[in-house]
């Protein structure tokens, strides 16, 4: 996904799809889908997309959420959750996620919200965390009696591995925030001790070889020249054993300042996103950076590695959500 400025008070966003080849060069696979949806007048770093699950995505902003099949461009926009906040309160949307239940063959979304008294001043109040479930199958939401501890949301860190969805959150410091999508339980996992820092670098997570994979890496927001810094990515050998985290890379310092990581596509290749917006690769084996004709407005690309799948999307019922063609 990438944003556009089209007005000065109006953004765009759009799904662009590309195959790789042996140079690792991007091919345009079809026309861009706009994804007029989630258009926003205000914000471009929530905008999510998450995935694969069995060959669907899920594009998400803080309002939006569609379900997405590229290989056969159908697609679904989910009916607002009617769970919102008293007057006099705001409801804020800190994290998206998507998967499949296979105890009940099912797909769901969790969407997890923090409701605050919202007075005409900068204190918020205490925070009420709501969770909130869509399950495809029939087409409904339903709400979580459930809490969870505050999201410490970074662009492209939310991440469907294992069956469940991960995000990071704060405790005393920073640890992975896993959501069973089956059982529908919070459990959490504790980070490499280097990388628990809320004062310091920033998180990103990926799939490596078919690991759980934390890349830590300069905060672009930092004093300090972010091209001078160094990133490093931890591989978690046994999936829920935190003690199995090792370092498996020390990339030296980028020569483009860094916004962030984005996925690891082909398992040696870094795609992140610059300061500038624009797309580079970088290669973990030969160190070579690579630059892309590939941009969008500062801090909204947003990118996964996709395995094309027919899965369908289930049908809803005839008075119910729609899956349309584009």
């Amino acid at each position: 996904i990438r944003t556009f400025r089209e007005e000065p008070d109006q953004l765009r966003s759009i799904a662009s799809f590309f195959s790789g080849d042996d140079n690792n060069d991007l091919s345009t696979l079809f026309p861009d889908l706009d994804v007029s949806d989630l258009t926003s007048s205000w914000c471009t770093n929530f905008n999510q997309i998450i995935g694969p699950c069995h060959g669907l995505i899920a594009l998400a902003d803080s309002v939006i959420i569609i379900i997405l099949n590229p290989a056969t461009r159908k697609y679904i926009v989910l009916p607002p959750s009617p769970f919102g906040c008293p007057e006099g309160y705001h409801r804020s949307v800190e994290g998206i996620g998507f998967g499949f239940d296979s105890i009940v063959n099912d797909y769901k979304v969790v969407r997890l919200s923090d409701v605050y008294w919202d007075p005409p001043t900068d204190y918020f109040g205490p925070r009420e965390p709501k969770v909130d479930i869509y399950d495809l199958d029939i087409d409904s939401w339903r709400e979580l009696d459930v809490e969870f501890p505050s999201i410490y949301y970074l662009p492209c860190s939310e991440m469907y591995y294992k069956e469940a969805v991960h995000w990071f959150i704060i405790t005393e410091t920073v640890v992975i925030l896993c959501f069973d999508i089956s059982i529908e339980i919070f459990r959490t996992m504790k980070m490499p001790g280097a990388c628990t820092l809320l004062d310091g670098p920033r998180y990103g997570l990926a799939i490596l070889n078919e690991h759980l994979t934390l890349i830590c890496y300069p905060d672009p927001m930092s004093s300090i020249d972010p091209t001078d810094d160094l990133i490093d990515i931890w591989m978690m050998k046994e999936y829920g054993a935190s003690d199995s985290w090792i370092k498996i890379y020390t990339i030296r310092p980028v020569p483009i300042p860094i916004e962030s990581p984005l996925a690891i596509w082909k398992d040696h290749l870094l795609l992140l996103q610059t300061k500038s917006g624009f797309l580079i690769s970088y290669d973990l084996n030969s160190d070579e950076v690579k630059e892309f004709n590939l941009n969008g407005h500062l801090e909204s690309l947003r990118a996964i590695v996709y395995t094309e799948s027919l899965t369908k999307i289930p049908k809803i019922s005839e008075h119910g959500t729609q899956v349309q063609q584009y």
